[in-house]
């Protein structure tokens, strides 16, 4: 008899039943060709045991895939990343698939860590929403060294064997920044977060196209990359407003920053035009005007990317990976022998959602 507390295994099932394990597997697995007392004997001492088959254990023995996919996330309570999850969680649900979900911080060991675990217990891919300023090498690692399928959501995120799926990052910033110029306004402050990361980098870039060969805009002035929270943004822009030369005009590069911006706003009675990029729940009612991606959208292609079968040309690029073989299906072949997607890139429009704070005219203020 199994110890208390301990979990039953095949094997003891099948000494109880006085059997072979591998009779035992056969029973419990459904087989037949097996006579119907040692089918009884098993069955009884497996209820008896109360053993009951790993599906997924089985799934992979069958050749299948797990069910589990990983998620990373570098903070749960950003409105994009939580929007993304949400949409992650219905598109894999719909295919059979559930999320492991990390959520890093500011500890790319912890990611590190992740990764490792999901390669140990071979999980059916990796989908990364974002990961942290230094981890991108440990994807890259991951994508060279085994067959795991690997999707990102963070442009940061790339290299041989990993699909990105990621928003148009540089026409988000210029939407944002042609918005306020067309309604006349000339002195504009953004706010960014994480200036060594690549979508605050391509925002950037973004914004300063819209103010090419204009030398009547100013915003460098105003400029803050160092805001990383709502706090932080609360006390940029209430030090802003609360100077004599205050911008007309903000931009912030994330929800998370609109939203403290939108604090230190109601709390001084000062109500300056603004443009936040990524929408966030509240924003319709607070008539905030936003720069958004289709997440939807993201979230089905990325999922799509991972679930799609070996042998689907059309949804990968073709080539081969230098450690492993090319199977001539514009699949990879990694060291397993496994199908192995291969590098590919999409950028996903962006739009501007027009609800009253981004067309607010400078010469009213």
């Amino acid at each position: 008899m199994a110890k208390q507390n301990e979990r039953p295994t095949l094997a003891t099932v099948a000494a109880r039943a006085g059997v072979s394990i591998k009779t035992a597997s056969r029973v419990l697995n459904g087989e037949k060709h097996v006579a119907r007392t040692t089918a009884q004997k098993v069955a009884e001492a497996a209820a008896e045991l109360g053993f009951r088959l790993n599906p997924t254990a089985k799934r992979l023995r069958a050749g299948g895939r797990s069910p589990y996919v990983g998620v990373v996330l570098s903070e749960a309570e950003d409105a994009f990343q939580a929007r993304a999850f949400t949409a992650l969680e219905a598109e894999l649900a719909a295919v059979d698939l559930r999320p492991v979900v990390t959520v890093i911080g500011d500890d790319p060991d912890r990611e590190e860590a992740f990764v490792d675990e999901s390669l140990a217990n071979d999980l059916s891919g990796l989908i990364i929403v974002r990961a942290h300023p230094e981890s991108p090498r440990t994807y890259a690692g991951a994508a060279a060294n085994s067959a795991i399928r690997i999707v990102s959501l963070d442009p940061a995120v790339t290299g041989d064997g990993i699909s990105v799926v990621a928003g148009d990052e540089l026409n988000a910033g210029r939407l944002a920044a042609q918005q306020l110029l067309d309604h006349g306004h000339r002195a504009l402050g953004v706010i960014g977060d994480h200036s060594t990361s690549v979508i605050t980098t391509r925002r950037l870039e973004g914004i300063q196209s819209a103010f090419a060969g204009r030398s009547d805009i100013g915003w460098r002035a105003y400029m803050r990359e160092d805001a990383h929270d709502e706090a932080s943004a609360k006390n940029v822009v209430a030090a802003w407003l609360g100077s004599r030369s205050a911008p007309s005009a903000l931009i912030t590069l994330s929800a998370t920053l609109t939203q403290g911006a939108i604090d230190a706003c109601r709390r001084l009675g000062e109500w300056p035009a603004l443009v936040g990029i990524d929408d966030f729940p509240t924003a319709e009612l607070l008539d905030v005007t936003v720069v958004d991606r289709d997440v939807e959208t993201m979230a089905a292609e990325a999922v799509g990317r991972l679930h799609a079968e070996p042998g689907d040309g059309d949804d990968r690029l073709g080539g081969g990976r230098g450690d492993g073989l090319d199977d001539g299906s514009g699949d990879r072949l990694g060291a397993g022998g496994r199908a192995h997607p291969a590098e590919r890139q999409e950028v996903f429009p962006v739009e501007l959602i027009a609800r009253g704070s981004g067309e607010e005219r400078a010469e009213r203020r």
